[in-house]
Formats: structure tokens, C-alpha cells, sequence
């Protein structure tokens, strides 16, 4: 083929699946191909895959193609963890997480708080922060500082009518607003996002919003203050009373309604995190059936998935947050003996202290002595296996009433039975 008749093609005359735009180097030039895809590189045209993010995570615990995550994490997602569907500023790329931003390979979880879907890191979006914690100051000031460039982003999507960007620009904005707890503010932004979503016709973005929404209207409504009671509760040997949770139900409400919203939307994952964080608000609002039903349907589909992080959060739930099985010791020491097991495969030594723990409060109050013993001696060694002084103490108070209890009921048997000699004796 002539070299030539290419480089003096006008585009009018070039057939269908040609290029309209060749560079100088594309026909029998002596520069090698690299160098075309160095430029491509450079230009951003292309993305480097060698410094693309990777994916530890089980081909088997991927979502579909349309849809893949927990979280997880926050975003640290652990192998075992479920992958969620989402999408990002009107089309975004999927890839996304639950997630709980609180979780590392030794804490796991943060307990009875909602899970939250992440994008993946090649998207751009900011870091989330766990809800709840504190920020820096120099945190806070850098934030506020992305925060009027992304507004200025904003307007210039809008003016320039680039939807997509506008919308991912919304939604960082509105991660940004999360992390400084300015969660109201930031619903506003996700609404934004939505909006953009659905004039795109981008069903997998309405899920995410839709996700992200009820999440903050969780937190509004008691979410966080229950992560603080759950949190604060036993301190001090268990002398200390949990702070009372303050409950908003026109929150919990709508929060209930925008998870069913992300999951009519979603695959088996999204699913999976719109009936655990729906059963979490149902358990906030008192209503233990409901929020049974929505764990045991989040725990079936963890297991459809075969997610074994999946079911520690669906079983965990179960276990501690309000229920319809709270009044049957052995089906809660059924699940919480279940949690234990998952918790040590998945070396989350800290959820694994609370749930000996509470084996050994069940064991207890059924007046099994020995076994609250052994329990929380278990929990002992665990709390003290990973340096927490605090779970340490508490467990240590518990044994100490445990054995006492124990003992008090030897001796009074003992002084019963003396009793019963002296009186034959005198008879």
C-alpha cells in the first residue's frame, strides 16, 4: 500500500472505519509503535495500567458487570468483602464497595453502623472519612479549599453543558460534606447528582444517589449516636450508663424509602447493603420484625454470594442490634457462636471480644456460670492478644461477677444442706 495516498486523503474521501485523524507517525514510518503510545500516555488519552488500582477480590465475590463494589471499608474492602454496584456522574465507571471505611483486616467492621458504597479510586473522587469521627483542623481547611474549586467546577460544567463531569463534580462535593458532617448540606449535593443521573438516564448513578442519600438520612435519624452508645456502653467495668441514642423517625423514614429505592435498582450486592442498612434503621425505629426480615434477607443473599464477610456483617447484625430474637437465648448463642467463627477467619479480633462478650452475658443470665466464666476468660485473652486495655477490663469486671455468682451459689447450697443435717440432728 502506497504510504503517500494516505497522507494526501482528505477526510472526505477516507472510507467508512478509517480514522479522520492519523499522526505524522502512523504510516510506514520508522518510529516505532511505542512511541504513539507514549504520546497517548502523556496526552491522558490513555490510562497506564500498570498504575491502575487492582483488585484483590475473588472473580466469584464480583458483582455482574453492571454493577460491581462493600466498601468497604472507608473504602478498605477486604477480600471476602462483596462488591456493589454503582455509577458515577451520569455514566461514571462502576466498581464499588460497602463498606465501611471503619474497617481494617484486624478491626473489622464498625458495628450497627450503616455500610456505605464506594467508587473505585481511579474515578478521583475524594477519600471518604468514617462517619463520625472527628477531623483535623488542617483536614478541615484543605477540605473547605476543595470544596470552592469543585463549585467552581461545577459552574463551569454547567456552563460548558458537560453533565457527566457536573454530576461527578456534585458528588465529590458531596463526600467532601460527609466528611466534614455537614450531612444535610450533603444530601443536597447528592440530589444534584441525581438529578444529572437521571436526565442521563444513568440507572446504575440514581442507585448510588440513592444509596448515598439514605445513608445520610440514617446518620441524621440515630445512626450515629447508636455507634456511640454501642461504642461507649461497658466502659468503666459496665458502671458507666450508654449515652442515650436520640432517635429522629421522620429521618429513619425517608432513609428507609431511598434504600428501597437503591434496591429495586440493584444486583444481588446492592441488594445485599440496601436490606442490611434497612434492617439497622428498622431496629433504630423499634420495629424488631422487620428488621429481622431484612438482616435474614441480607444474610441470604451473602451467602448466594458466598461472602464471608457479607455474613459476618448480616449475622452481626442479628446479634446485636434489636430483633426478634433478642427474647431467645438459643438462637441468639446459635448466631453469636456462628459470628465468633467468621469473625476469627476473618481475623477481626475486635468484633470477635464482643461477641464472647456477649455469649458470656447470655451464658449468664441463663444461669450458666460456667460457661460466662469461660467466655469471658476467652474474651480476656483476645482483648488483651490486641492491647485493648478497656476490653480487657470490662471482661475482667464481668468474670469477677460471673465467679461470685458461682461461688455464692456453692455456698449457699453448702450452708442449706448444714441446715438440713442440723435439723435431722435436733430432730
Amino acid at each position: 500500500v502506497d504510504s503517500t495516498a494516505f497522507a494526501t486523503m482528505s477526510p472526505q474521501d477516507k472510507s467508512f472505519g478509517e480514522f479522520s485523524e492519523l499522526n505524522s507517525n502512523y504510516g510506514a514510518s520508522s518510529r516505532p509503535a511505542r512511541m504513539g503510545l507514549l504520546k497517548a500516555l502523556e496526552s491522558g488519552k490513555m490510562r497506564n495500567p500498570l498504575s491502575m488500582q487492582q483488585s484483590a477480590t475473588l472473580w466469584s465475590a464480583r458483582s455482574s458487570v453492571g454493577e460491581s463494589v462493600v466498601g468497604r471499608r472507608r473504602g478498605a474492602v477486604p477480600v471476602a468483602r462483596p462488591h456493589s454496584a454503582s455509577g458515577g456522574g451520569g455514566g461514571a465507571h462502576q466498581g464499588r464497595h460497602p463498606a465501611s471505611p471503619q474497617t481494617s483486616s484486624d478491626r473489622g467492621p464498625a458495628m450497627l453502623m450503616p455500610q456505605r458504597i464506594e467508587l473505585p479510586g481511579f474515578l478521583n473522587t475524594p477519600a471518604r472519612r468514617p462517619d463520625g469521627e472527628p477531623i483535623r483542623t488542617e483536614d478541615k481547611t484543605q477540605a473547605m479549599r476543595k470544596i470552592q474549586d469543585l463549585e467552581l467546577l461545577v459552574f463551569a460544567c454547567r456552563r460548558a453543558g458537560k453533565l457527566r463531569e457536573e454530576g461527578r463534580a456534585h458528588f465529590s462535593l458531596a463526600v467532601l460534606r460527609d466528611n466534614l458532617g455537614q450531612y444535610q448540606k450533603a444530601i443536597d449535593c447528592y440530589n444534584e447528582f441525581l438529578r444529572i443521573c437521571k436526565e442521563c438516564s444513568d440507572s446504575q448513578g440514581c442507585a448510588l444517589a440513592f444509596h448515598s442519600i439514605a445513608v445520610n438520612y440514617q446518620l441524621l435519624g440515630g445512626g450515629l449516636s447508636q455507634r456511640d452508645a454501642a461504642r461507649d456502653s461497658g466502659k468503666d467495668g459496665g458502671d458507666k450508663p450508654a449515652p442515650e441514642v436520640v432517635i429522629k423517625p421522620d429521618f429513619l423514614r425517608k432513609a428507609i424509602h431511598y434504600h428501597n429505592r437503591h434496591r429495586e435498582n440493584s444486583d444481588a450486592v446492592g441488594k445485599f447493603v440496601a436490606h442490611l442498612n434497612m434492617g439497622l434503621a428498622y431496629a433504630l425505629l423499634g420495629e424488631r420484625e422487620s428488621a429481622t426480615v431484612n438482616h435474614q434477607y441480607a444474610l441470604r443473599y451473602a451467602l448466594q454470594l458466598h461472602s464471608l464477610e457479607g455474613q459476618s456483617l448480616a449475622i452481626g447484625s442479628l446479634s446485636f442490634s434489636a430483633g426478634m430474637y433478642e427474647n431467645d437465648p438459643e438462637k441468639m448463642r446459635a448466631l453469636i457462636e456462628r459470628y465468633v467463627e467468621l469473625c476469627g477467619a476473618l481475623k477481626q479480633s475486635r468484633n470477635q471480644v464482643s461477641a464472647l462478650k456477649r455469649l458470656g452475658i447470655i451464658a449468664s443470665e441463663s444461669g450458666n456460670t460456667e460457661e460466662s466464666i469461660n467466655y469471658f476468660q476467652q474474651a480476656i485473652d483476645r482483648a488483651r492478644a490486641q492491647g485493648d486495655r478497656e476490653a480487657e477490663k470490662d471482661c475482667s469486671v464481668r468474670l469477677g461477677i460471673a465467679a461470685g455468682q458461682a461461688r455464692m451459689a456453692d455456698h449457699l447450697s453448702s450452708v442449706l444442706e448444714q441446715s438440713v443435717l442440723r435439723g435431722g440432728g435436733a430432730g
